[in-house]
């Protein structure tokens, strides 16, 4: 596949990187020379310097016979242009960050289709409001992906010293049925268990179920992962801060949202129907202890500033806040957060990539998540008649080490497969994959072809 990426900021930098990985023929466009010395250091692809939206510039990339472009410089006006003139040119597919919802028909789903040609249009802010949302409802998780039309939940946990979980082998655990650990994060390894392995405190857990069961497997991981947050207090009233008050007025909870601009307080105040807006600073420890931190379920640090964000978190731990969620926006500081105990960190750069490179690979895979910055991935696959994993139990199956069947979704039924199961033509394979063995398992998949 040729793919041309604009802009090398975070985001292009790291979809180039995972397209060039994977032996796409990958063209990158920036106007800052020193942004396409770092990036061509570090992958295997051909550099172009200049504006991303230049039709000289994009028949230099030769857009006209390229599968896909992906403009995601910093600006959204010159990521519609390029991705416009990209498919004038006759670029198959296009996609264009637009981090504003003045360009959006539908702003709960962060992106729009067939925007003046535009094949994806991507809300990064809009993607991480909706991430937020679905870690406060579980408050327990510092990360949840949905999968097979929302029918499959995977939810990665933090294992602290529970005498009911660790040391124990997994079988003895007792997860209910069609619920799977189907990862473990040990020392920055990635490892796929079987039943003999054991947790051990600091690991962070990778747990996917049918969502029915969703429920209980919340209960089983720690006493402090309550069902439902009653209190959420955001710091942050900018697009991201908005976004998730909004989602959670559709809740039963009590959102309080703490901004210092005065005029933007006017304003959220006037446009929210249930969120108590106050005028204040999310670091001043003085204005959290007047609101009462301590009985605060859902902690959400998501101001336009990490450090901001980084102080803000740690001062609700210490006052005592269930659970502490932080934007990041510079990836380099998430092990740093985590580091300090901050519970969950989201990352502008792996939702949009997530996004980008499921709509990428979606000729071959329904979708993809990445996990831990890649060091796994979630892919949904739909295989076809006649491929390897097929009509046949599991077990049989020649199943790369490094990767498990996490779920399966049929018309109706989900369930999570053991050995004697078997998969049928046209279901929802939900597979858990570390990125090396990801070729072999999607080649089970497909259709195998004869050679004489």
């Amino acid at each position: 596949m040729k793919v041309i990426v604009i802009g090398m900021g975070e985001t292009g930098k790291y979809v180039a990187a995972k397209l060039a990985s994977e032996k796409h023929d990958i063209v990158i466009v920036d106007d800052s020379a020193a942004n396409l010395q770092r990036a061509e250091e570090s992958m295997d692809v051909m550099a172009l310097l200049g504006h991303g939206a230049s039709v000289k510039k994009l028949h230099q990339a030769n857009a006209g016979s390229a599968d896909l472009v992906i403009a995601v410089s910093g600006s959204n006006e010159i990521n519609l242009l390029a991705a416009i003139t990209a498919k004038h040119l006759g670029a198959k597919r296009a996609i264009a960050r637009v981090d504003s919802g003045d360009y959006l028909e539908d702003d709960n789903r962060g992106f729009s289709s067939k925007l003046l040609g535009i094949d994806l249009v991507i809300n990064t802010r809009i993607l991480i409001a909706n991430e937020i949302y679905k870690l406060i409802k579980s408050v327990g998780a510092i990360a949840v992906e949905d999968f097979a039309d929302n029918r499959i939940e995977l939810l990665e946990i933090a294992i602290d010293e529970q005498e009911k979980l660790i040391e124990k082998p997994l079988r003895e655990l007792h997860l209910p049925e069609n619920s799977l650990i189907a990862a473990i994060l040990r020392d920055d390894e990635m490892i796929i268990p079987n039943g003999s392995d054991e947790l051990l405190p600091g690991d962070e857990v990778f747990v996917v179920g049918a969502m029915p069961v969703i429920p209980k497997l919340e209960k089983i991981f720690g006493d402090k992962h309550q069902a439902r947050a009653k209190k959420v207090v955001i710091i942050g009233g900018g697009d991201v801060g908005f976004a998730v008050a909004r989602l959670l007025e559709r809740e039963q909870m009590s959102i309080l949202l703490i901004e210092r601009d005065a005029e933007r307080c006017q304003h959220l105040s006037n446009t929210l129907n249930r969120a108590v807006v106050l005028q204040g600073d999310g670091t001043d420890i003085s204005v959290l202890r007047d609101e009462k931190i301590e009985q605060c379920d859902v902690f959400v640090a998501v101001s336009g500033d990490d450090e901001t964000n980084m102080a803000s978190s740690l001062l609700a731990k210490n006052l005592g806040a269930k659970k502490t969620l932080a934007l990041v926006n510079k990836p380099d500081y998430v092990p740093l957060f985590e580091l300090l105990g901050i519970d969950a960190t989201v990352s502008p750069r792996i939702y949009a990539a997530n996004k980008i490179l499921k709509f990428a690979r979606q000729e071959e895979v329904v979708s993809v998540s990445l996990l831990e910055n890649g060091k796994a991935e979630i892919l949904e696959l739909i295989p076809v008649a006649g491929s390897q994993i097929v009509n046949k139990p599991l077990a049989e199956v020649n199943f790369p080490r490094g990767a498990v069947v996490a779920g399966v979704a049929s018309a109706d039924k989900v369930f999570v497969p053991r050995g004697k199961d078997q998969i049928a033509p046209g279901n929802t394979v939900v597979v858990l994959t570390k990125p090396e063995v990801r070729p072999a398992v999607e080649r089970l998949c497909k259709k195998r072809l004869l050679s004489f």
